[in-house]
């Protein structure tokens, strides 16, 4: 339910000392309305249908500062952007991405029984904050 989504998020910003404008709002809200990944140019289109005029690069800035507050994952493999399942998760997303139909499936490393850490640790390198891992998958309905 957005309502709860949006509590989040106005405790993230808090937490942050970063204001909820009218504008992070209506692009986290349509963002979360997606059933699927959405590109910023679509957004972006999205927005303007609904009334509302911004421009691409602050469309990217308000995607960036969600990302940064763990609500918003930027999938990489496809160039779009889609809520996160759960922001309160402690452990590593792991974001499995339909490659037919862009359909997700959130999960994390604990779930899918992944020690990303151990392995990492035994290379000497660390997880950078705020990153996720996307496995390219074939969803069930699409196999």
């Amino acid at each position: 339910m957005f309502s709860d989504f949006k509590s989040k998020a106005l405790d993230r910003c808090y937490a942050n000392k970063s204001a909820l404008t009218p504008q992070r709002l209506l692009v986290l809200e349509s963002v979360y309305g997606c059933e699927k990944p959405i590109s910023a140019y679509d957004l972006q289109q999205h927005i303007i249908n609904v009334g509302v005029n911004l421009n691409i690069a602050t469309v990217y800035r308000i995607l960036n500062f969600w990302s940064r507050l763990n609500l918003i994952h930027r999938i990489s493999a496809i160039n779009k952007f889609a809520c996160c399942v759960d922001p309160d998760e402690q452990h590593i997303h792991i974001i499995n991405c339909c490659k037919k139909c862009e359909s997700l499936v959130e999960t994390c490393n604990k779930v899918m029984g992944f020690s990303v850490n151990s392995g990492m640790k035994k290379l000497g390198l660390n997880m950078v904050e705020n990153s996720h891992i996307e496995i390219a998958v074939i969803c069930p309905g699409c196999a």
